[in-house]
């Protein structure tokens, strides 16, 4: 199973959505495909969604949110909202902290050279060995914790592993299979031309050799065919249903965060009158221009962050889509939709099946325009002190180096616009293209950063609701395995 990568840093965009691929074993799953190694110092990760305590936010609440918080308070000046702002974005990346150490984020890939199959066919079926190894070890060994149970990268390798020896296993049995056909044809035609008994006598001890190895052969298929299914069930859906309540409570922080965000832009005050009819100086000139560099790294960082949650839960379902034998019924309706529930499949199948279709259903667009607008706002703001600043410096020649430095900065700015232009075209998103000349309509920086604040509320609390929808799924479905059971015991 391919693992999944995230964005980088983006605030809190780099922080989750990230997988790695870090065999491990369970007393359940052994990988077959690792030798033993000592671990260091386990850690369990706490089950709850961490969340600092700020200090900022202290005042009786007037105001409730879309999702039940109640958060308010007043500000004197504009250095307490963006103080407020801040640590909100904190609070929102530290929110990120539980997820990104179950997906296992920054933790180096681990590969062992020459690693390859050496599990003989009688240590697969559960057999006594013939004789003792140094080696009896070979598929036993440990590894920190990324979650209350187990590691998910690990488990997603172990299966990976058992799969691959699966299929080598199926493909030497039909070799076998195919050797054994042609072995019976070949009998036959001896025994119709009347040949020696020796020959065929050797012909049948051959064939009676093939048969046995088949039958093992078959042994081995259906015994690694059942540690597939104990790994999966024993150990990816306690790990996927404690990562999906991991995700509900990032969501939840993040919502309420930017909830807070937008109540305190909305009452900033005079923020948009601190840059009308200002000549702004160099540093604050440098200032504006490293912000339009961050907002298009921001925009680009967060399209990636959320993309790669995508990928990660659909490359999940697709790979255990694979596992079902599906053909389509057609009734008088029309074709029945797909449901890995209807067909009795466990509960790791229909839950990332429902996770994977409600991904879809949320999308980040408006998160991006909104960002995209400001973006725009900051650009212009820089273009027309630029241009105010090269008709001055026109007049005077001895400033043609200060000329020449700001028609660079010009073109750097030119260039992340068309950066941001191929962001968004990867997301199927129009903005206008750079101009290069001042006329561009500056809009309210207040009204275009609360525009961000309410865009990132509504994603949030979207994907926290599609959460908890989903956990609840969960839990019904674990619920009905237990009864399920408890009514065959």
């Amino acid at each position: 199973m391919a693992s999944t990568s995230a964005a980088a840093n983006g605030e809190y965009a780099g922080k989750v959505a990230t997988g790695s691929k870090e065999g491990v074993t369970g007393s359940a799953g052994e990988d077959p495909n690792r030798k033993s190694r000592s671990a260091e110092a386990g850690s369990s990760s706490e089950h709850e969604v961490h969340v600092v305590e700020k200090s900022v936010v202290t005042e009786p609440a007037e105001r409730r949110s879309s999702v039940g918080y109640t958060v308010s308070r007043s500000y004197q000046d504009i250095s307490e909202v963006v103080q407020e702002i801040r640590t909100q974005f904190d609070r929102a990346s530290e929110s990120a902290n539980q997820v990104s150490t179950m997906l296992e984020v920054g933790k180096l890939l681990y590969h062992q050279k020459n690693s390859v199959y050496k599990v003989s066919v009688r240590m697969i079926c559960g057999l006594p060995p013939l004789s003792s190894s140094k080696n009896e070890d070979l598929l036993v060994f440990e590894e920190d914790k990324a979650m209350d149970c187990g590691n998910l990268s690990s488990t997603l390798q172990k299966l990976y592993n058992w799969e691959k020896k699966l299929l080598e296993e199926v493909m030497a049995e039909e070799k076998m299979r195919v050797l054994y056909e042609r072995k019976h044809e070949h009998l036959r035609h001896l025994s119709e031309r009347g040949a020696e008994a020796e020959k065929i006598e050797a012909v049948e001890i051959f064939i009676r050799k093939l048969s046995t190895k088949i039958r093992i052969a078959i042994q081995v298929v259906g015994t690694i065919s059942s540690k597939i299914s104990q790994l999966r069930d024993e150990e990816l859906w306690p790990q996927v249903n404690e990562l999906i309540h991991g995700f509900m409570g990032m969501w939840r922080v993040m919502s309420e965060c930017h909830h807070i965000q937008c109540q305190a832009i909305s009452e900033a005050k005079n923020l948009d009158s601190i840059l009308s009819g200002v000549k702004l100086s160099d540093a604050y000139m440098d200032a504006i221009k490293q912000l339009e560099f961050k907002l298009v790294d921001w925009i680009s960082n967060f399209s990636a962050w959320v993309a790669a949650q995508r990928s990660y839960v659909k490359c999940l379902n697709g790979w255990l889509m694979k596992s079902i034998h599906y053909v389509p019924e057609i009734t008088d309706d029309g074709v029945v939709p797909f449901s890995p529930g209807r067909l009795g499949a466990p509960p790791v199948f229909v839950i990332c099946n429902y996770w994977s279709h409600s991904m879809d259903l949320i999308s980040e667009r408006d998160v991006v325009d909104a960002l995209q607008a400001f973006a725009e706002n900051i650009f212009n703001i820089w273009q027309k002190q630029n241009f105010e600043q090269q008709q001055r410096l026109l007049a005077n020649r001895n400033m043609d180096s200060k000329l020449k430095l700001m028609e660079r900065d010009e073109q750097l700015m030119l260039k992340q616009r068309k950066k941001l232009m191929l962001v968004s075209s990867e997301n199927r998103i129009s903005i206008s293209e750079p101009v290069e000349h001042q006329g561009s309509t500056v809009n309210s920086l207040q009204l275009s950063l609360k525009q961000i604040f309410e865009a990132m509320e509504n994603f949030s609390a979207n994907f926290m609701k599609s959460y908890e929808v989903l956990h609840t799924r969960s839990e019904e479905e674990k619920q009905r395995r237990l009864r399920e059971k408890a009514g065959v015991s």
